[in-house]
């Protein structure tokens, strides 16, 4: 997964484009990069590492003042086939991409590459026809991109942005006078509302179309006809709590689903909290994503939330590590429990989703090492069967073996498995879809085998 920016501005550009790009940084952290454009060049600089790391010295680098472009990415995908924005280059043209989604490639290639490949072979005297010719080509594909594009003949630069007809990744644009910023998450161009900016148009970028922005202004071009498949962990884990998605806030999104668990299990009346009192019950989430559905689940309960566990945010994501002992250890590293939080009571305790379970089974048992006295998992996800099509890999899911029985069945099963659990309440993949409010334009095949590209 990658977060993506991209801005088109005569004043301050560098300087906002490095906010921009913080504000999508929980996307990708094992590398970053940025590409600058203007009426003479375009340039780029890439780095391995977080972006305070990479631009702490490189940031005066793309500060010039004749630049009115630049876009940005920030990676968590391996670095050993390069880190974007990927530059290609013919007689007339220069263009930096980056993109957040996934090509059906070979592993040994990166998907900004191949892309950039499939770009570069249709790209002649016209820019635009070109990306449309290659969004036409990869229809088993799905992407959110943008690009900076200089134009050696006529001696300026486009920003332009694309999103598949799926709509599968996320792509937000603000339009102020004469100015456009572009980035994977609302929040991230939000930010800059706080600073002063003013814009007079927010939206997401429509499936199926190419944004394009230079000197003479903005223009929306459609490709091909939408058909919306975002993806539904966006609201669930992927997005920032205080972005907004095709119009549903993501907070909110997470709080439906909190609800929804505790009206699916009736969870009110069996901890029967009318007559337990705070002292010995605490609703607590697995920071970070856990939040908004804690914050849900406390106020169907009518009882408050408590901190419990506190994540060391350095360490990055651990349910992408293979390796079971080293995902097992760096779980372990990455969360700290506050034992005056949990000692002797029930804790209900709430994250976004299970899949292999050696995380939650970690987190469980260190509530249980710290005197919880019983801890159950209130999953606001449903339980994954299926990997992502685009992780095509055969790994182990702890929901798998027990597909096709009932969602409550299965958390009891799942339960069994992880022995610092009592209980394990999975949501209905019919309240997310509830809580999301997009029922047929979001995609949920990895709980319900549905696949948008079938």
């Amino acid at each position: 997964m990658k977060g993506v920016i991209g801005l088109f501005s005569h004043d301050d550009i560098a300087r906002k484009s490095l906010y921009t790009l913080y504000g999508v940084q929980h996307r990708g952290q094992e590398s970053c990069g940025v590409a600058a454009a203007g009426d003479r060049s375009l340039r780029s600089w890439t780095g391995v590492g977080l972006i305070s790391k990479v631009f702490d010295e490189k940031y005066s680098s793309f500060n010039h003042p004749d630049d009115y472009i630049v876009i940005g990415c920030a990676s968590g995908e391996n670095v050993s086939n390069g880190v974007p924005p990927i530059v290609i280059e013919n007689d007339r043209f220069k263009i930096a991409l980056a993109l957040d989604g996934y090509l059906q490639v070979d592993k040994n290639i990166s998907y900004d590459k191949k892309f950039a490949e499939s770009l570069q072979g249709n790209l002649r005297d016209d820019v635009v026809e070109a990306f449309k010719a290659t969004m036409r080509k990869l229809d088993a594909s799905y992407f959110s991109l943008v690009a900076a594009i200089h134009d050696k003949k006529e001696m300026h630069s486009y920003l332009l942005a694309a999103r598949d007809y799926r709509g599968i990744r996320p792509l937000f644009i603000a339009k102020a006078k004469e100015k456009l910023f572009i980035a994977s998450e609302s929040a991230a161009i939000e930010v800059l509302e706080g600073m002063g900016e003013v814009f007079q148009e927010k939206r997401d970028v429509t499936p199926g179309t190419i944004t394009l922005m230079n000197s003479q202004g903005l223009k929306e071009i459609f490709v091909q006809d939408s058909k919306p498949a975002t993806c539904v962990f966006e609201w669930v884990y992927f997005a920032r709590p205080d972005s907004v998605i095709e119009g549903v806030p993501v907070h909110i999104a997470r709080k439906k689903l909190g609800h929804a668990l505790v009206k699916t299990y009736d969870l009110k009346t069996k901890y029967k909290l009318e007559k337990r009192s705070r002292d010995d019950f605490a609703v607590i989430p697995v920071p970070d994503s856990g939040r908004s559905v804690t914050t849900g689940v406390a106020e169907a309960l009518d009882k408050p939330a408590d901190e419990g566990i506190i994540k060391n945010a350095y360490l990055g994501r651990t349910y992408i590590i293979d390796d079971p002992l080293f995902r097992k250890t760096a779980s372990d590293l990455k969360h700290n429990v506050i034992r005056a939080s949990v000692k002797d009571r029930t804790i209900a305790i709430c994250d976004d989703s299970i899949v292999r379970g050696t995380v939650s089974e970690s987190v469980a048992k260190s509530l249980r090492q710290a005197g919880a006295n019983h801890v159950d998992f209130l999953v606001s996800y449903a339980p994954i069967f299926y990997p992502c099509f685009s992780d095509p890999e055969n790994k182990p899911l702890a929901a798998k073996p027990f597909e096709g029985k009932p969602v409550e069945e299965v958390g009891r099963l799942v339960a069994e498995g992880l022995p610092s659990i009592d209980e394990v309440y999975y949501n209905t993949p019919e309240n997310i879809l509830n809580a999301v409010g997009l029922v047929t334009k979001v995609c949920i095949y990895c709980s319900t085998g549905k696949n948008p590209f079938k």
